[in-house]
């Protein structure tokens, strides 16, 4: 009778039998056991490989820039100890030495909203006489947004056109300073351009004068963080974006009063500025500064749920914590704006050619012709020659050929 081997017990609860994946009995004696599969070994070490490998600069993925202290502490497993912002695009930069102190996402092209008008103002201020008056057209009076409604026609100086776009965010102000530098505003971003180059910004591409969404038209944090620091080495410019309220008369008569709507500016303690932004691509932005014992700080904010608060926590941990701190990265050094003429020299009327002399083969036929020319002019002379010749002739002939007449006596 053949034995039947009893049913096994159902597994219990936690037992390593109760799973999907069948396992395999152990090896019976004296039967090699089985190293692992050559593909689990590659696999093995494709992941320590990608752990080893750094992210690449630029990724999507938010990446922090931490000074060395705390990378040291994140190496260790120690909680970061650095600012805490929501803004997934930020820069915080010591003025006076160009240190970057931390960063996210810094260098990632981004829509920049109306943080572009600190490039505008730059680039006008440097090609501008500020007491200069400056014309409204058309293409100014039909801005969108915040503007100061100049009808075309009517007149401002560009010192206060200038301060309406830093202080209220004049859209209209910045596309008139944009005409009046360049002729238009195509010519005028290629200036922003060319002036991008020569600041050392590295991701900015620039379409319109005041930062209404347009397709190609980016920057990124570590360049606006460029600009704001141009912005602060210009005394009169350093003193328009800390300046809460400003009334002015233009030179046809219309009275403006600015008021900054800046809440960095307002609320947080020895903030100098700068420039605030939003649009629906870019998302609400903020260029701010502040001073403390000494030193100026700046902080670049973009697509921020809460860009003042964002700010005053960089700044707070920068003028304490952060003090010491140091990332190894510096801004490019300062160089100083240029005007439009200088980035983009009209081309002057070229100078008339002289005549060219005249070839060899012209020459010839020159030549020809007046050979020609003479003997044409002689020939009805030679043909009336001629025929009076025969004519005398033929009389003489007639003549000889009559008989003598005899006269009377």
């Amino acid at each position: 009778m053949k034995h039947c081997p009893s049913p096994r017990p159902p597994p219990r609860q936690g037992d390593p039998r109760d799973t999907m994946t069948a396992r395999r009995d152990p090896a019976p004696p004296g039967r090699p056991t089985r190293r692992a599969a050559p593909g689990h070994l590659a696999l093995l070490l494709a992941a320590v490989v990608a752990l080893a490998v750094p992210a690449p600069a630029g990724a999507a993925s938010p990446a922090t820039l931490a000074a060395p202290a705390t990378a040291k502490a994140l190496a260790a497993g120690a909680p970061a100890a650095g600012p805490r912002v929501a803004s997934r695009y930020a820069i915080l930069v010591d003025a006076g030495t160009d240190q970057v102190l931390w960063g996210r996402n810094y260098n990632l092209a981004r829509p920049p909203a109306s943080l572009t008008k600190m490039m505008t103002v730059l680039l006008a201020n440097a090609s501008l006489p500020r007491r200069q008056m400056a014309v409204a057209d058309r293409n100014a009076a039909v801005r969108p947004a915040t503007r100061l409604a100049l009808r075309p026609g009517q007149k401002i100086l560009v010192e206060q056109a200038l301060a309406a776009a830093l202080i209220v965010s004049a859209n209209d102000m910045a596309v008139l300073l944009a005409d009046t530098s360049a002729g238009s505003i195509r010519r005028f971003s290629l200036a922003m351009d060319a002036e991008s180059r020569r600041l050392g910004l590295r991701r900015s591409r620039w379409r319109v004068p005041d930062g209404l969404d347009t397709p190609g038209h980016v920057s990124s944090a570590y360049d606006l963080a460029i600009l704001a620091r141009a912005v602060l080495r210009d005394p009169w410019l350093a003193r328009m974006v800390r300046t809460r309220h400003l009334a002015f008369v233009t030179p046809d008569g219309h009275r403006h009063t600015l008021t900054s709507r800046s809440r960095f500016l307002r609320d947080y303690p020895g903030a100098v500025g700068i420039k605030t932004g939003f649009t629906d691509d870019a998302g609400r932005c903020l260029a701010a500064a502040a001073a403390r014992g000494g030193r100026t700080l700046i902080a670049i904010v973009l697509d921020s749920p809460d860009p003042p608060g964002d700010a005053a926590r960089l700044m707070d941990w920068g003028f304490a914590a952060g003090a010491a701190a140091g990332s190894g990265l510096r801004l490019p050094p300062y160089t100083p704006p240029v005007g439009v003429a200088t980035l983009l020299p009209r081309p002057s009327r070229p100078t008339p050619a002289p005549l060219a002399p005249p070839t060899t083969a012209s020459s010839a036929l020159d030549q020809t012709a007046d050979a020609l020319r003479p003997r044409r002019a002689l020939v009805p002379v030679a043909l009336t020659s001629a025929t009076v010749l025969l004519v005398g002739l033929g009389s003489l002939a007639m003549a000889l050929r009559r008989p003598r007449r005899r006269g009377s006596g």
